[in-house]
Order: C-alpha cells, then structure tokens, then sequence
C-alpha cells in the first residue's frame, strides 16, 4: 500500500488555509434577552410640566402585589422619556423593573437635559412612561410626578394618577 504524502499535505495547507480565512469573518451575533418574550409594552398617560433651572423632575410608580382579579402581580418594568416642546426626545431613563407591592423613582435634573433652557427661564417637558408588562390580567399603577428644588429639597406634587394597564 503506498501512501501519497504530497497529496495529504496539500489537503492539509487548502484546509488550513481555509481555516484562517473563515476566522477573518465574523458571523452577527444577537444576544437573547434576559427579558421573556411575552412582555407586552404600553404607553401610558403623559404629563407637561415646567421645569427651571436647580429643579428635578422625579417620577414615581407602584405595582400592586394583586392585579385586579385577585391573582398575585407580577413585576412591570418602567421606561420614561422626555420630550421637549418641539416633540424632540431630549432625556430617556434606563428600564427598571418594579416588583410587585413595592414602588420605584425615576429622577431627571433640568440642568442635565438635552435642550436646557437659558438661566432663570423654564424648560417645558412632556413625560412618556412606557410600561412593560406580562400579567394577563389588568392591574392599576399609581404614579406620581413631582417637581424637587435641588436648593431646599422641597418638592411640589403635580401630577397623580391611576393608570389602569393594559
């Protein structure tokens, strides 16, 4: 039996060389979600508010341990963006989850907007909570939204509401 080495080791160098060029190529990747695939997302009710300069704007929620049949919750997450008078995004909060019976802020600071205002003027925002759901029943989120004085630390309430989702 006679082996034919050239040959094998031509086969080789073609494989190898095939090798090193594939590796030069890089194939999209997506990483999963660690979020479940059956989250329903909601728009919810919007609120304009006036801001000045030294104020922040701060966003609260609660989700209710129970929905509205009487099942336990689950946890909501909440999104909040802000948009100026112009229709602009201009300051979006990261999405935190919120477990059930238990409440979250989110915080903006009118001098670390995009678009702030001159001194002593206000800026005008438009808030646009996004809520993320996967209960199958109806729940009802209470927020609040409250203007804080970074200087006093006094807050004034705004805006309260009972959003019933979804």
């Amino acid at each position: 039996m006679r082996i034919n080495f050239t040959r094998n080791a031509h086969i080789s160098r073609l494989a190898a060389m095939a090798l090193v060029a594939f590796s030069f190529f890089q194939l999209p990747v997506g990483a999963q979600s660690s979020r479940e695939s059956n989250e329903t997302i909601v728009p919810g009710a919007t609120a304009l508010v006036g801001l000045a300069s030294g104020d922040m704007l701060r966003f609260t929620a609660f989700n209710p341990a129970k929905t509205e049949s009487g099942r336990p919750n689950e946890p909501i997450s909440l999104q909040l963006k802000l948009y100026d008078a112009h229709g602009d995004v201009i300051a979006e909060s990261p999405q935190i989850e919120i477990p059930p019976g238990e409440f979250r802020s989110v915080d903006f600071n009118q001098d670390q907007l995009g678009g702030a205002s001159a001194p002593g003027s206000r800026n005008q925002v438009r808030t646009f909570p996004l809520w993320g759901l996967r209960a199958r029943g109806r729940l009802s989120v209470t927020t609040s939204l409250e203007i804080v004085q970074s200087s006093t630390g006094s807050s004034h309430l705004w805006f309260l509401t009972v959003e019933a989702l979804p």
